[in-house]
C-alpha cells in the first residue's frame, strides 16, 4: 500500500482541501493517476463545488519520496 496526500484545486489552482489517499501496491506501482482519480471521487461526494463544476477541478500529486542509500 502506499499513500499519498492529493491537493484538490478549483479552476484557478487554489487548494479545496487536501486527501490522504491509499493505493493497493500493483507489481509496477500506483501511477499519479490512480491517485487522481480517486481523490476526485471523494471530492465528488464531499461536494467540494457543484456538480455541474466538478470538471474543472484539477489535483496535485506529490512524488513518490526516495531514500538515497
Amino acid at each position: 500500500m502506499q499513500t499519498r496526500n492529493v491537493a484538490v484545486c478549483d479552476k484557478l489552482g487554489r487548494r479545496l482541501k487536501t486527501y490522504p489517499i491509499t493505493i493497493p501496491s500493483r507489481e509496477d506501482g500506483p501511477r499519479d493517476a490512480d491517485f487522481a482519480r480517486e481523490a476526485l471521487e471523494r471530492a465528488k461526494v464531499d461536494r467540494l463545488v457543484p456538480e455541474g463544476e466538478l470538471g474543472s477541478l484539477t489535483v496535485k500529486v506529490p512524488q513518490k519520496m526516495m531514500l538515497w542509500r
